[in-house]
């Protein structure tokens, strides 16, 4: 008779509530797919079988929670096995409660073998012809040609086969068994509600519970502890098992975990202006945050507000999972906000915040970082040695001229407006702001036209563009007459560019003798990932402030760790390593 072929198809109740208790059990009921070359000793075997510990234990449980029906892995048992020489089948049956196996169906299980013991056939025959190899050169003689790709080959083998069998032992076969947990709810009868008791092995509780929570069913694990209590201390006066086990008593003690459903990653964007970045909420997104909640036009008081309400709602573990991520083009304002939210937050209620006003803080040290790597690849000394001048004192602009004076430069940071009324005054007051604010080694200068650009410019060994967008700030002439320039920095991406003669994809080209150039594209691709990587690692540490000073460290560490795969790419053939 031809069993019937079943397939894997997991569906959830309907109208029906199913509470599932797995039961730890005291060992990993035994199964493989294709025989291990180590199989567990037969002296182990013995222990391989529930105790009086967990059958006493579980028909307290039993009547207690007065389960609908059971199930247990089958294992490498048959069905009769499974009915006839299984304790908790004894256990079940006496009780009128119905016991069903759950496991991976015979037919996959075989096709899942057969698939598997062709690929550990051709391991055997890489291993045997290895071997034979050895024999043949003799021990500490160097590896023939041959030899190296046979390891090669066996060593890919054996890794294919370790990924079918874990695959097969864990997201397979849990898969199976509560599609089948499922499926007998659905055979009984039920007035909306239905308890299972599942006894486990330890190794597949936490896969079989996630499944079945992904499937709208409620979890409780329940891990039995023994411990063994002797009334006196020495044992060695006992004369026999005998007397040792009359003197002995198990203490048996639950444990009881409800599964919980695993907290989602939020980011709470705070935005000052009217409306909310899409940059920023998409960059969230895409680094791994399962929900982004923008506001709009936030004052430090709604700030205040929201933090609080967010970080006592979710409780400390919830927190490690909140992120507050400050932005709004007024990079005063995102100070201040960051200062009122940090205040109100307390342990164990501190959430993690990221300052990023506009993406001012991670472009700047993306272009610090740029620049102070192109300087060490071209051997041009150090960038803190250097003299830098920062054009544009928008958010980019201060923060690149703070971040330079922090690497030891002599920085000065001017200000373009031709329309601005006491410009001088302007830039000494900014300047001023910026050291006391950041504790920089900042001057001020007013640049409004040609001639006090190139006054600034001839002195200068490194230049930032940071202007306003779409307004050229260098000629191409003038790069002509300086003599001290070695890098300039673009970060103006929309035509007119703020360097004549910059292209936006231009990663350190040189542009004229002597003279390297990086444009707006080639540092926005570096200011994305350090956004990225910054958004992932505070959601991997959970806690902790992140401003400028953490994204010019990643952006370094980015620039030291960018591998192309493309360089790294190679093809051996067995056939060239011959001639």
């Amino acid at each position: 008779m031809v069993s019937k072929l079943e397939t894997l198809t997991i569906k959830p109740l309907k109208d029906t509530k199913l509470v599932v208790l797995i039961v730890e059990k005291e060992y990993n009921e035994p199964f493989w797919l294709i025989e291990p070359t180590t199989k567990p000793t037969s002296d182990l075997s013995a222990l391989h079988k529930p105790s009086i510990a967990l059958t006493s234990f579980l028909e307290k449980l039993i009547k207690k929670i007065k389960p609908d029906y059971a199930t247990e892995e089958l294992g490498l048992r048959s069905l009769e096995e499974f009915n006839e020489n299984n304790e908790l089948s004894k256990l079940f049956k006496r009780n009128e409660i119905p016991f069903h196996p759950v496991d991976i169906e015979e037919n996959a299980r075989s096709y899942i073998a057969q698939l598997m013991d062709e690929n550990k056939q051709l391991r055997d025959r890489i291993i045997q012809a290895l071997n034979e190899q050895l024999k043949k050169k003799g021990q500490g003689k160097e590896s023939s040609t041959e030899e190296e790709y046979l390891i090669a080959y066996g060593q890919y083998l054996q890794s294919e086969l370790e990924k079918q069998e874990k695959e097969a032992n864990f997201a397979v076969r849990e898969s199976w068994i509560a599609m089948k947990i499922l499926d007998n709810a659905r055979n009984m009868k039920s007035n909306g509600e239905i308890t299972c008791l599942h006894i486990s092995s330890p190794e597949h509780i936490k896969g079989v519970a996630k499944l079945l929570e992904s499937f709208n069913v409620t979890v409780e694990t329940i891990k039995v502890t023994k411990e063994v209590i002797l009334p006196i201390r020495e044992t060695s006066d006992l004369k026999g098992i005998g007397e040792l086990l009359q003197a002995m008593q198990i203490k048996v003690k639950p444990t009881i975990r409800k599964t919980s459903i695993e907290l989602p990653y939020l980011l709470f964007f705070l935005d000052s202006d009217p409306i909310a970045s899409p940059f920023d909420v998409c960059m969230a997104y895409d680094a791994g945050y399962n929900v982004v909640i923008p506001y709009e036009n936030v004052n430090c008081r709604d700030a205040k507000k929201i933090v609080e309400d967010a970080v006592f709602s979710r409780g400390p573990k919830g927190v490690k999972r909140t992120t507050f991520f400050i932005g709004g083009k007024d990079i005063v304002k995102a100070e201040e906000i960051t200062k009122v939210i940090t205040k109100a937050m307390f342990p164990p209620f501190n959430a993690s915040v990221i300052v990023d006003p506009a993406g001012a803080y991670t472009t700047a040290a993306a272009a610090v970082a740029k620049v102070q790597e192109a300087i060490s690849f071209q051997k041009l000394g150090s960038l803190g040695d250097k003299t830098c001048a920062v054009f544009g004192t928008g958010s980019v602009g201060r923060i690149i001229a703070v971040l330079l004076t922090k690497l030891g430069c002599d920085v000065t940071i001017a200000s373009l407006n031709p329309n601005r009324k006491n410009g001088d005054e302007y830039a000494t007051e900014l300047a001023e702001q910026l050291n006391t604010q950041y504790g920089a080694r900042v001057q001020g200068f007013f640049a409004p036209t040609p001639e006090k650009k190139f006054e600034l410019f001839k002195k200068a060994e490194v230049i930032f563009c940071a202007g306003t967008r779409g307004v050229q700030i260098i000629e191409k002439a003038m790069l002509q007459k300086v003599k001290l320039l070695k890098v300039l920095a673009d970060i103006n991406a929309i035509p007119p560019l703020g360097v004549e003669g910059i292209k936006p994809h231009d990663d350190m080209r040189e542009i004229m003798p002597g003279i390297y150039g990086a444009g707006a594209l080639a540092i926005g691709r570096l200011k994305h990932e350090v956004e990225i990587e910054m958004l992932k690692e505070v959601r991997r540490i959970g806690k902790g402030t992140y401003n400028y000073n953490f994204a010019m460290e990643l952006a370094k560490k980015l620039l030291q760790k960018t591998i192309r795969p493309a360089a790294l790419e190679l093809t051996l053939s067995y056939a060239d390593k011959k001639k």
